[in-house]
């Protein structure tokens, strides 16, 4: 071999080992990036409740209030609803009331007043709102017909004085509620599909009779002319005029929805719960609702005033990102952890396996953690993760996984509010708990938890 074909080849190997130096050091750069972006964690301060009351769960039920406190109310799915306010400026927690004793059901061997399952409401005075209910509370011994009903309750902060203003229901609590400020009504949509209203000045409920069914909504909302909507089964609308009194269904304006997605459980496809809304909040300088479709976490933009029933324009999914580019029927159903902070942001907390519902059995739906199981062919620890959406720019981004200051996990969530006194943002739900004495239940029977109050301020923009 001649001297230049030597030289040639030399040159040629070199230049091979050098692509393949830089291929691989590209390719430990690109997914050495990649892992990061998956392990991205963002971090909140955790807030325990006091009282020691081990509540297990909570639902929609938490508000900040004009002064900037905030209440919430938490669940436990065989003793007591409890009723809690927080302090940003102080990041003080009270406890108010334990709903089994302030009602005089404790001790009484009758089925108890186990569930605060509301976003509470406030009237123009300032004084806060909600209303309680009994499911699944038991022993299973005990029977369910001695359930003393569900009641209003209004609280007064200045004074801290707590009200039982009057009953929903003999049977049947809420599950969700809104208020006409104006009129000074309350409205709560019952378990029963009612939806009952609570006139403030006369003092007295009336039943406005059934707007819903099957699979009953969890979120009804108030626009700012006192008009009342709820969704129901398949992806319908419905309103209540105050002014007409009368509730009709909205007939050319629907709840987004993916048909590939499969309903939550066979035994009643289609009308359940996944093809609903699942949260909504008023955004008053649009005069629109922002809210989050239960099936795939979309969320939507509702504007009641745009012609003669309004419009529904859906904007982006809201789900963990990995769900972004695969198989629909994967997505988890939705979690309520959702809020609109200023600068036109939104902000939600999906999760990132299974639907979420604490250590609960579900009672309408058999074995649902291992049906979605199956469906996403693996069983996976339901963490949250905080994504945000930009109004104005149309961009979603994750900023990643979240965990407390100490490093223990967030499992699901159920609700989320901002709070203008420290610019933060507040979640409640549940948290990998280590201490046997704070253990308040356990997820699919495998990871100990107890409910937290979680903080953190509001992301950089991007």
């Amino acid at each position: 071999m001649n001297k230049i074909n030597l030289n040639h080849l030399i040159i040629m190997k070199f230049k091979f080992v050098k692509n393949k130096i830089v291929l691989i050091l590209f390719c430990a750069i690109f997914f050495g990036c990649m892992s990061l972006k998956a392990q991205d964690v963002v971090r909140l301060k955790s807030f325990e409740y006091p009282g020691g009351k081990k509540d297990d769960s909570m639902w929609s039920g938490m508000y900040t209030a004009k002064s900037g406190k905030i209440y919430i109310g938490l669940c436990t799915h065989a003793d007591a609803a409890n009723f809690y306010e927080f302090d940003p400026a102080t990041e003080k927690m009270e406890h108010i009331a334990d709903l089994t004793i302030f009602k005089g059901e404790r001790g009484d061997g009758v089925r108890t007043s186990g569930k605060i399952h509301v976003v509470f409401v406030e009237d123009n005075e300032g004084n806060i709102y909600f209303g309680d209910f009994c499911e699944d509370n038991g022993p299973e011994c005990i029977d369910p017909s001695s359930y003393r009903g569900a009641h209003w309750f209004k609280y007064e902060p200045g004074t801290k004085n707590l009200t039982n203003i009057g009953m929903i229901s003999e049977n049947s609590g809420l599950l969700g509620m809104t208020i006409d400020q104006e009129r000074r009504r309350l409205y709560g949509l019952g378990e029963d599909g009612h939806l009952y209203m609570y006139d403030m000045d006369k003092h007295i409920t009336v039943d406005k009779g059934r707007v819903d069914d099957w699979d009953i909504c969890r979120t009804i909302v108030a626009d700012d002319e006192g008009n009342v909507y709820g969704s129901f089964p398949v992806n319908s609308i419905w309103k209540y005029d105050p002014k007409t009194d009368r509730t009709y269904d909205l007939q050319n304006v629907h709840v987004p929805n993916d048909p590939r997605i499969p309903p939550r459980t066979m035994s009643n496809p289609q009308i359940d719960r996944k093809n609903l809304w699942r949260i909504l909040e008023w955004k008053p300088e649009e005069r629109a609702f922002y809210g989050i479709t239960n099936s795939d976490s979309r969320l939507f933009r509702f504007d009641p005033f745009d012609g003669d029933e309004g419009s529904i324009e859906p904007l982006s999914l809201m789900c963990a990102e990995r769900y972004l580019d695969a198989d629909p029927k994967k997505i988890p159903i939705a979690t309520l952890a959702f809020t609109l902070a200023p600068n036109d942001k939104v902000f939600y907390a999906p999760v990132t396996s299974v639907g979420f519902d604490y250590s609960a059995e579900s009672w309408d739906v058999v074995n649902e953690r291992e049906f979605t199981s199956k469906v996403n062919k693996a069983e996976l620890i339901p963490l949250s993760v905080l994504v945000e959406y930009d109004i104005k720019t149309r961009k979603r981004r994750e900023l990643g996984t979240m965990e407390t200051e100490d490093g223990r996990k967030i499992y699901g969530l159920g609700a989320a509010v901002y709070s203008p006194i420290d610019n933060k943002l507040y979640f409640a739900g549940a948290i990998e708990e280590n201490d046997p004495e704070k253990v308040a239940g356990q997820i699919d029977m495998k990871w100990n938890y107890s409910m937290s109050l979680l903080s953190i301020s509001i992301p950089s923009d991007f």
